[in-house]
């Protein structure tokens, strides 16, 4: 299936998924109450719609349901504040605008949504048993500056074709918006997560009346959700909120999960914005200040703080809080600190990740013959940018990485080219997503109190998200890229055509979302005991260096799921030297 049309579609999103006036009928509609309207007492009363499925006929929506109160004007760069109980009964037959947003991930980044963002979406199949359902909330991904919970992207068909599980999709702040700092009271970041746990706690509070139960509530999300997803399970302030977590290709200990300066951050952006005397301002007037831009104007802004094209792509991350008291700290040390040192609570987790991680960002740069040119021109310059070094890493060794890193890579050759442009794509791969990843299964199975599983999603079909990151139809020229499994878990219109539902894909989307599923309800993936219980000596004895995992792969059957162990545990052992970190499995 070509994809010429996909650029295209993709600049029709800021038109997507419903109104944006409030939905509030009159209270007399109330005496008309049937199945599609649901009464949370802490709520109101909310009117759902009926939707297509893909394989079933239909399934239950209740959409756009508010949250939290509108995050603008004085409550721009303030935590949420919960929204309270409705009036009358509230229309949550369509969807909301996403959040605001200037989304890099496109070829050409534009701005669309809006600041009043702060809804999410329930789902339910239309036969509920008489026990609750388990519950899956989804964390979209997007750098942190982009994406949507919506169901032109994040669709809820497949699922709901189960019959087995609620879900709930999530729309929180992006960019400045969730994840500008002062570093104090001021302005104290996290906003994005703070919204996520707050819509976790209405999850808690008002699920059942959906036919959920509150007991059973798996989070899971991709990339930047992924790593999101991750954070919450580090975080005190979500304990109890969840009971299961799946993390896709993103974990909390990845090189883009914080901001080291957030304060200097904050200032040069109230610069690039031109806010007077911006260096010098009180971190409370700076804060004043920035609640009184236009909100276009300082999303815009943002392009100023990137060293080349939209690089950094992500600008705008967690912190780990300071200055605020202990009961609103979302994060109060770094993640990497708290996986190796804290007290985590034993819940399943669930990883996954895709061998083509690092096409998010290859793809544009080598189909692109002008930034292919630029990248090439600067080159050194730019892949140590690109690598996110930690600061205080010295001289010394990080020049001898850097030779490490283009020997191993790049064949020695400084320039991406058609010899070198997959080694590119697993440097980034390596880099951002799987040695963090195998930092994690390791420091989990040390700790000894998570049941850890891991998959990799391998299959290949006609679509593919490569075609999403530039201007030209690359399906299939770069193997199985980043965000290339959420096509088998989320139907997406807005970006893909539907697959036949007779096809191989078709069968793909069950068995993938019945392995997701299963983890809800059980807390270990489907087949389980086809694989060896990961334990801290496996990791130690092992020559792969990892456990045993899941694998989706093609096959002359059209696909299976197999039991693998391979894993770059040299470029593993490779990173960690260069980076001065322990990998040695003790």
């Amino acid at each position: 299936m070509s994809q010429p049309w996909i650029s295209v579609v993709m600049l029709l999103l800021c038109y997507c998924d419903g109104p944006t006036t409030t939905a509030v009928t009159t209270a007399s509609e109330a005496q008309s109450l049937d199945a599609l309207t649901v009464c949370p007492p802490s709520v109101g009363c909310l009117k759902g719609t009926i939707r297509a499925g893909y394989q079933v006929e239909r399934f239950e929506a209740f959409m756009g349901i508010p949250y939290a109160l509108p995050p603008v004007g004085e409550l721009r760069f303030s935590n949420p504040k919960a929204m309270p109980k409705l009036r009358g009964v509230y229309n949550a037959s369509q969807a909301r605008t996403d959040c605001i947003q200037k989304n890099y991930l496109l070829p050409t980044p534009i701005v669309y949504g809006e600041e009043d963002c702060l809804y999410l979406n329930v789902y339910r199949p239309i036969r509920l048993r008489p026990s609750s359902l388990p519950v899956m909330v989804y964390i979209h991904g997007g750098g942190f500056f982009g994406g949507s919970a919506g169901p032109g992207v994040s669709g809820p068909e497949y699922f709901m074709d189960s019959g087995e599980v609620i879900l709930v999709t999530v729309a929180y702040r992006l960019g400045p918006f969730g994840f500008l700092s002062t570093h104090d009271a001021a302005m104290p970041g996290n906003f994005g997560l703070k919204d996520q746990n707050m819509a976790l706690r209405w999850v808690q509070r008002n699920i059942r009346y959906f036919g959920g139960d509150p007991s059973s509530v798996t989070i899971f999300g991709q990339s930047a959700g992924g790593v999101a997803a991750h954070m919450h399970l580090l975080s005190p302030r979500s304990r109890g909120l969840f009971h299961r977590v799946i993390s896709m290709s993103g974990t909390a200990n990845v090189p883009f999960a914080i901001t080291d300066e957030p304060l200097r951050q904050a200032r040069r952006l109230a610069e690039l914005a031109r806010v007077k005397d911006a260096r010098n301002l009180s971190t409370v007037k700076l804060t004043r200040a920035l609640r009184r831009l236009n909100a276009v104007d300082l999303l815009n802004a943002g392009d100023g703080l990137k060293y080349w094209d939209v690089d950094h792509m992500t600008n705008f991350r967690p912190v780990v809080e300071r200055g605020i008291s202990e009961g609103e700290i979302f994060l109060g040390d770094h993640p990497k600190d708290m996986l190796k040192n804290g007290r985590l609570p034993a819940l399943p987790l669930l990883l996954g990740t895709v061998p083509g991680e690092g096409a998010v960002r290859v793809v544009n740069i080598n189909e692109n013959q002008t930034l292919r040119e630029s990248f090439n021109s600067r080159f050194d310059e730019l892949l140590q940018e690109l690598m996110e070094f930690p600061p205080g890493l010295d001289q010394e060794r990080l020049k001898q990485g850097m030779k490490l890193l283009v020997g191993e890579y790049f064949q020695g050759q400084h320039k991406v080219n058609d010899e070198t442009v997959q080694g590119f794509m697993d440097l980034i791969t390596d880099r951002g997503f799987k040695q963090p990843l195998y930092n994690t299964i390791r420091q989990e199975v040390h700790r000894g109190s998570n049941p850890v599983f891991l998959y990799s999603f391998n299959y290949r079909g006609p679509l593919s998200y490569a075609s999403a990151y530039t201007l030209a139809d690359v399906s299939g020229k770069y193997g199985v890229v980043h965000c290339d499994d959420l096509l088998y878990l989320f139907r997406s219109p807005l970006l893909f055509p539907d697959f036949e539902r007779d096809s191989t894909e078709a069968k793909v989307i069950k068995s993938f979302v019945d392995y997701f599923v299963y983890f809800a309800k059980f807390g270990k993936p489907r087949n389980s005991e086809a694989l060896t219980q990961c334990t801290r000596e496996q990791l130690q004895s092992r020559p792969t260096g990892i456990c045993d995992y899941q694998e989706f792969v093609n096959s002359p059957k059209g696909f299976e799921i197999q039991v693998a162990k391979e894993f770059q545990i040299g470029r593993v052992k490779l990173w960690a030297s260069i980076l001065n970190e322990d990998s040695s499995g003790s």
